[in-house]
C-alpha cells in the first residue's frame, strides 16, 4: 500500500512556489502564511528545494473560491476541515458577502442577509453609485 502511495505521488504533477504564485495569484508570502494557520499543507522536500503538488494548487483555488464568497480565513479553515459536503450546505449565511462591481477598483460588498431584505434599496445603490461614476463624479477631479 505505501507503495501504491509513492506511486501516486511520484505521478503528481510537482510545482514550486513560483508556480503556485502564478497558477493562483497569491504571493509566495500569503502560500506561507496559509501553510503557518494550517490552511496548506507544508511542501515535500525542505528549504529551497520544496515542491508542492496538485493537492496544494487545489487547495489554494478553494481557499481563493471561498474568499470570494465572503469567507475569512477561520470559516474557511472550518469549512475545509469538514470536507466538500459541508461547502454547500454548512456555510454560514451571516459570513457570506456578495460583491458588486461599480468599475475596475471599485465595488460594494454586501452582506447576504442584507441584500436579501433590501433587494431593491441595494440595487437602486448600485445604480447611483454607476451614475456617479458615469458623469465624473469620482476619479476625474
Amino acid at each position: 500500500m505505501t507503495r501504491r502511495c509513492h506511486n501516486k505521488i511520484m505521478n503528481e504533477k510537482q510545482y514550486t512556489i513560483m508556480d503556485l504564485c502564478e497558477l493562483t495569484g497569491y504571493t509566495r508570502r500569503t502560500i506561507r502564511y496559509y501553510i503557518h494557520e494550517g490552511l496548506l499543507d507544508p511542501p515535500a522536500g525542505r528549504g529551497r528545494g520544496g515542491f508542492y503538488y496538485d493537492s496544494h494548487l487545489n487547495r489554494l483555488l478553494d481557499i481563493k473560491s471561498l474568499k470570494d464568497k465572503g469567507l475569512e480565513l477561520t470559516a474557511i479553515l472550518d469549512v475545509l476541515k469538514k470536507g466538500p459536503e459541508s461547502r454547500c450546505l454548512n456555510l454560514n449565511i451571516r459570513e457570506l458577502w456578495i460583491k458588486y462591481p461599480i468599475e475596475p477598483g471599485l465595488e460594494i460588498h454586501v452582506s447576504r442577509d442584507l441584500e436579501e431584505k433590501e433587494r431593491k434599496k441595494i440595487a437602486e445603490i448600485i445604480r447611483v453609485a454607476k451614475s456617479i461614476i458615469e458623469s465624473g463624479g469620482i476619479g476625474n477631479e
